[in-house]
């Protein structure tokens, strides 16, 4: 059972120094963002210091505590001993010079950026709230939080790769273009012309109201008998209602007999119904259920500082190997080159990390079988889903049916001489393939298993079906988006947004432990835990008595041209008010104007307007295979040995004959 943290999971940076610095004026967000990727790494086992003139948003908060001070000169912070990484942040990262042979990640967020920018500028705030509404910017600091994701996977990219190469690297990281990149379904689809839109009340998946609080009803088409026998209303099970299409034409209907069930029972009583009818729905929890949350503290999930609780990191080390390997090095340039990835992985978060990882140069063979292939590459009816080549390209392919006795033993052959297992299997499927990590470790004493759950291997509750937009509710990130009377909005299938942020974290935190000696292990990663950390500071805001909502972060008005238009209203006073003074300008003006006072603003892009915009400013987050295929390209970029897409997507079994 796993229960604390231990020495292996707090010190995969233990030989890495790291410097927070900043050039120029830099927004609040770009700031938060990169204390934030600071304190991760510090929780990793760096030595984090910030330079002086590192004006922290929060001093002695959640991100910064613990962290040293450094009053001399980057010159001669980076003369010290071991192996050192910059973290700079600049509005203007093309003016920023460094000394020869420096490690740095340099995060580039525009000089008036904000979270209301940052949500509008990547597409996501169109694809939150209601569509006769304006677009929803989230309470909190989710976006900041997002980018330090994208500074932290630049950071231990680095790492490996100093500590497998030797040589140095500087990481690109752009604000808006890390968000952009979590938006790719968007992109993806704009890019075909069939753009996604925020849904609200006719969204596949509801919010409902129920006696304290709301629960966010996800379900799949097979679940659908089961909500029927939970609700016990007898018209339920009318024929209308038997399938989607026919559900989404009396839609008012069904929703009113489930909306008067739900409206007598509490989150608790409701939950417990979704547990036992394996229902992947949940609950809308707030910072408050987070702190008594039964499976979160099954996990450790907080420790304790001063009067306050503050979420651990994400991942646990549910067991190692006692052995030690010498670090192995390569001949070539980028991070994971010569190591090998098997990858287990579907849909996004486990096909998603693999993805990421053979961008940071391993060879990753994807291994289905022609009975069970990734979901993902039938998604909505189509024969080859251009979802699938998003998370798919740069890996070869392998048909092997774990189920067979001969392809379970080709496949530990595999493992033998393989680095890393990636799976995001439901709990217990690899155990019952007789595939766990013991048995893969008996064959490979030094293979990691990188499991990606939904909410962690073992606690009550952890192996019960969920999505993205299930643990959207319950990791405290529904909760923070809501009009001003509430209800909170999901993304739904549009975005999934924990199935996005747990590819950064996962990545990142499987290149920091490829690069140490003690690297066989089982690694433990939550995509709840991986949201919930996000909310920290509201966590640690609640936890010492505090009462009361994150504060805003802004709201998106209707211009006079019919655009929305996002900024930080609570940072400039409109006459006669932010509707009439927005209403009565064109999106440019409004903009322009905003920005002498100060106040950054954005339209709140659809998916195809996002992806033309980072397309043009070249920052690599969107790419095309080899087949010409638009697909996900890079949330950060290397400047000496830059990613690239070298491989399609591949045909189940395509590389079969070469590497079995």
């Amino acid at each position: 059972m796993v229960t604390a943290l231990n020495h292996i999971e707090t010190s995969m940076l233990a030989d890495v120094y790291v410097l927070q610095w900043l050039q120029g004026d830099v927004p609040a967000v770009g700031l938060r963002a990169l204390d934030l990727a600071g304190q991760m790494g510090l929780r990793l086992g760096a030595q984090v210091s910030v330079h002086d003139a590192f004006e922290t948003p929060a001093v002695g908060s959640f991100v910064s505590r613990d962290k040293q001070v450094h009053e001399g000169t980057l010159g001669a912070w980076l003369a010290g001993p071991g192996l050192r990484v910059v973290l700079m942040v600049a509005s203007d990262p093309d003016e920023v010079v460094l000394p020869p042979d420096t490690c740095a990640v340099i995060l580039g967020v525009e000089a008036l950026a904000s979270e209301a920018t940052l949500f509008a500028s990547s597409g996501l705030a169109d694809l939150l709230g209601d569509p006769q509404r304006a677009p929803l910017i989230p309470r909190g600091e989710y976006g900041a939080g997002t980018v330090a994701y994208g500074v932290l996977a630049g950071l231990t990219a680095l790492v490996a790769k100093r500590r497998r190469t030797g040589l140095p690297d500087v990481a690109r990281v752009d604000a808006t273009g890390v968000l952009s990149w979590v938006n790719w379904k968007a992109a993806a689809a704009g890019g075909l012309g069939a753009e996604v839109r925020r849904e609200g009340d006719n969204a596949e998946w509801p919010v409902i109201a129920c006696a304290d609080g709301h629960v966010a009803l996800v379900y799949q088409q097979r679940d659908w008998p089961q909500i029927v026998a939970m609700v016990g209303d007898e018209r339920l099970g009318d024929e209308r209602f038997a399938r989607p299409r026919q559900r989404a034409q009396h839609r008012d209907e069904y929703m009113e007999m489930i909306s008067s069930w739900a409206a007598t029972r509490s989150k608790a009583q409701i939950m417990e119904q979704f547990l036992a009818r394996e229902i992947p729905a949940a609950p809308v929890m707030t910072a408050a259920d987070l702190l008594t949350d039964p499976l979160l503290l099954h996990r450790d999930a907080f420790s304790t500082v001063g009067d306050t609780l503050s979420p651990r990191l994400a991942h646990r080390v549910a067991a190692h190997s006692a052995d030690k390997f010498p670090t192995s090095t390569t001949a070539g340039e980028l991070p994971l080159s010569g190591l090998t990835v098997l990858d287990l992985g579907i849909i996004t978060a486990g096909a998603g990390v693999s993805a990421l990882l053979a961008d940071l140069g391993a060879e990753v063979l994807k291994v289905e079988s022609h009975t069970y292939p990734d979901p993902f590459r039938q998604w909505a009816g189509e024969a080859v889903s251009p979802l699938f080549k998003c998370n798919n390209r740069n890996k070869h392919g392998l048909a092997l049916d774990l189920k067979d006795a001969q392809d379970k033993a080709r496949f530990l052959e595999l493992v033998a001489r393989a680095d890393v297992v990636v799976e995001n299997f439901r709990r217990g499927v690899l155990d019952r393939l007789g595939l766990g990590y013991e048995a893969l470790r008996a064959v490979n004493p030094g293979i990691m298993l990188a499991s990606i759950s939904g909410q962690g291997l073992s606690g009550p509750g952890c192996g019960a079906s969920s999505f993205g937009s299930t643990l959207e509710a319950s990791s405290g990130f529904s909760a923070q988006v809501s009009y001003d009377e509430g209800v909170p909005y999901i993304t739904g299938r549009n975005v999934n947004y924990p199935d996005q942020t747990v590819v950064l974290y996962a990545a990142a935190v499987i290149a920091a432990a490829l690069s140490q000696p003690k690297r066989g292990m089982h690694l433990d990663i939550s995509q709840r835990d991986v949201a919930v950390f996000l909310a920290g500071a509201d966590i640690e805001r609640v936890s010492a008595g505090e009462a009361g909502a994150p504060q805003a972060n802004g709201r998106a008005y209707r211009t006079a041209d019919g655009d929305w238009l996002a900024f930080d209203d609570t940072a400039v006073a409109l006459e006669p008010s932010a509707d009439a003074w927005v209403a009565a300008r064109r999106s440019a003006e409004a903009i322009a104007e905003l920005a002498r006072h100060g106040v950054g603003a954005a339209l709140a892009l659809l998916g195809s307007q996002m992806y033309a915009a980072q397309t043009a400013a070249a920052h690599d987050v969107f790419a095309t295979s080899p087949d010409g295929a638009m697909v996900k390209g890079f949330p950060f970029q290397l400047v000496n040995a830059p990613f690239s897409v070298r491989l399609n997507s591949p045909e189940v079994g395509e590389h079969t004959d070469q590497f079995v």
